[in-house]
């Protein structure tokens, strides 16, 4: 009887168990891609905005804290591009600095 308990406690506290953690350095690259996707909206670099999101869905957890990360982040970067009367990088450039992040989450995931 104790056995049979015990077992059914070890299955509840399994599916108890939080998913996977997300580590800080895993964070860094989704606002890092964050920052980028809030100068490419502010610039009108759709295509890339849709490039880091289509890599987003594909790549990460499918877990709302992660989504949220990046949301909060393009919006921070936006918002801050705007007061701090930034001008648009070059293109080719920020394309370049796009390839890196993206590269950086696939690895850190």
């Amino acid at each position: 009887m104790m056995r049979v308990l015990f077992g059914i406690i070890s299955v509840a506290a399994l599916f108890s168990l939080p998913a996977a953690a997300v580590t800080e350095a895993q964070f860094d690259k989704i606002k890092s891609l964050g920052h980028l996707n809030g100068v490419a909206l502010h610039c009108r670099f759709l295509d890339e905005t849709r490039r880091m999101k289509e890599v987003l869905i594909k790549t990460l957890p499918k877990r709302r804290e992660l989504g949220l990360a990046f949301d909060e982040q393009t919006n921070s970067s936006f918002m801050k591009f705007i007061s701090d009367n930034q001008s648009c990088p070059d293109r080719l450039k920020f394309s370049h600095n796009v390839d890196s992040a993206i590269k950086a989450l696939e690895e850190a995931f």
